[in-house]
């Protein structure tokens, strides 16, 4: 029974974080986004909106991409619970580093 239990909780994770998003802003070290503090900033606000523990958020490779308005990148998030991971889709609502995201 453990194993069903925790893999319901799983679910209830994932289903408590589809949907969420917002909006933020990093600063942006010369012409490149930050990954770590975009990552914090990501985890922070899905746990705030959600209720639950902060997700872990990977943001790898960001810094290749254009700083201005309507750039897009994929994070990837982890559940605390079960260790699934799951996308969050990023857009850039501006060239100072604002941006929007969404969980799927």
């Amino acid at each position: 029974m453990p194993a069903l239990g925790s893999v319901a909780l799983g679910s209830l994770v994932a289903l408590a974080l589809a949907g969420c998003s917002a909006e933020a802003e990093v600063s942006v070290g010369g012409e490149s986004l930050d990954p770590d503090a975009t990552a914090e900033t990501i985890s922070t606000g899905l746990g705030d909106q959600s209720g639950l523990p902060d997700p872990g958020v990977d943001c790898d490779g960001i810094q290749n991409i254009p700083v201005e308005e309507g750039s897009d990148f994929t994070c990837t998030g982890t559940d605390p619970a079960d260790g699934e991971t799951f996308s969050i889709e990023v857009t850039l609502t501006d060239s100072d580093g604002g941006y929007r995201y969404e969980v799927p």
